[in-house]
């Protein structure tokens, strides 16, 4: 017997969504009121659910929707119930914005709970022009597609409605180029060719990750999809190998928030949708400006860098900026970007999180991975404590603008900056990945305690 079929079978209403993105219900099983974490749930659905009592919090799976909620509606893409790529498809586009609006309002700090949050729809070009996807390949046979929901496993559907029409043709074209493999693969697919171009001269990127080395085939079929103009370039990293093949020119393109051509690393960090790329970094640009009042002279100082994505807009308002990214390729990006649009700042390679400076920045600009910057606030915050005059402590900056892809790392690192005497002065949400429950967050804060 299957093991949803002996699980306990019961009727529950959702009442919220949690962080994951999952809905909450409460039930009663075996005499204790527990919670229920269910995939593909709206707030007010009324559902009979099949629970997996083993996790905590339990997991229910829905076997029939009894009673829709005033939230549900149908999915645009008939395979939301199995890919894990967009897991709030099934609410309107009101619900998402007011559960992370939600999600981002429950991890402030308790004092900041009246401060003003403003949130920024994706447009209409918010496709998602960078994708990673997981593939498998036995019996000579290549799957690709994104992660089953709960599982490694690949999805494979004939069409993503969530991709840039470039992507969506690229990404039918992978499988067959990997045909006689045997192994697993991380795959990213990104917009290439130069921006400036006419847009149907733009083509995918695709970089290949895999354990064992390909079969000569394959590296014929990639040279040859690049031939035809199928693909800018591939590159193709193994396990073991001093350097990763490149066919044609395997570098993402973006357009920049200035509508200039920025370059990315080959297989690098990039924002998942260009449209919605370009709203954020107006935003941080925007922001900045105001935190350094006018003045283009303020230092100021940019952790986790990356290829410049901010870094062009913050030297186009101040002419003291120093940036620091720890992936030389990623540096190399930067400086590029900058000197195509006649600005300079100080490009460094190293690791952000033990960077150390000696004077205080008028503005520190944070954009970290999805683990956050814990290391890094718990060094301002013991810097607060142990006050200025103390010997290895960090000037403190006068404002901080953070900007977060996971509101609970977030939430972990504002409680430490608050404790440093930050408040916050602006909460904004900008929606990076439509329908789901990821959201990029930024917040400028100002130091309001221990000035001078």
């Amino acid at each position: 017997m299957a093991e949803r079929d002996r699980a306990p079978v019961v009727e529950a209403s959702v009442e919220s969504l949690a962080q994951g993105g999952e809905g909450v219900a409460h039930v009663e099983l075996g005499g204790v009121r527990r919670a229920v974490f269910v995939r593909g749930a709206a707030p007010g659905d009324h559902l009979r659910l099949a629970v997996d009592t083993k996790p905590r919090p339990a997991r229910g799976s829905i076997v029939e929707v009894l009673a829709r909620g005033p939230d549900r509606v149908e999915p645009g893409c008939p395979y939301t119930a199995r890919c894990g790529g967009c897991d709030w498809m099934h609410l309107a586009p009101d619900a998402q914005a007011r559960g992370h609006d939600a999600h981002v309002a429950a991890v402030l700090p308790a004092a900041w709970a009246s401060t003003p949050r403003r949130y920024h729809r994706a447009g209409e070009d918010a496709w998602r022009t960078r994708v990673r996807l997981h593939g498998r390949a036995s019996g000579g046979r290549a799957v690709i597609g994104l992660h089953e929901a709960r599982s490694h496993e690949p999805v494979e559907v004939d069409r993503c409605v969530a991709l840039h029409p470039l992507l969506e043709q690229a990404r039918g074209r992978v499988a067959p180029l990997l045909e006689g493999a045997h192994d697993t693969f991380e795959l990213t697919l990104a917009l290439g060719g130069d921006p400036a171009r006419p847009a149907d001269e733009r083509r995918a990127v695709l970089t290949v990750r895999a354990a064992r080395e390909l079969p000569p085939a394959c590296f014929g079929r990639f040279e040859e999809a690049v031939a035809r103009g199928e693909f800018a370039g591939i590159e193709v990293h193994t396990e073991g190998a001093r350097r990763p093949l490149r066919v044609g020119d395997p570098r993402p393109w973006l357009v920049g928030a200035d509508g200039l051509p920025l370059r990315l690393p080959s297989g690098g960090f990039a924002q998942a949708s260009e449209g919605a790329n370009r709203v954020l970094v107006a935003r941080v640009a925007e922001l900045a400006r105001g935190a350094l009042r006018g003045r283009d002279d303020t230092p100021v100082l940019e952790l986790y860098a990356g290829a410049g994505n901010l870094t062009v807009a913050l030297a186009a308002v101040s002419s003291r900026v120093v940036s620091v990214e720890s992936h030389e390729d990623a540096c190399a990006a930067a400086r590029e970007n900058l000197a195509a649009r006649g600005l300079s700042a100080k490009v460094l390679a190293g690791d952000a999180a033990l960077y150390t400076w000696s004077a205080a920045p008028g503005l520190l600009v944070l954009d970290p991975p999805r683990a956050g910057a814990r290391g890094l606030c718990e060094r301002l915050a013991d810097a607060a404590r142990s006050g200025r005059g103390t010997r290895g402590a960090l000037p403190l900056p006068r404002s901080v603008l953070y900007v977060s892809c996971d509101p609970p790392t977030l939430g972990r690192d504002l409680t430490l900056l608050a404790g440093a005497g930050y408040a916050a002065v602006a909460v904004e949400l900008v929606e990076m990945f439509t329908h789901t429950s990821h959201i990029e967050t930024v917040v400028l804060l100002e130091r309001v305690r221990g000035r001078g």
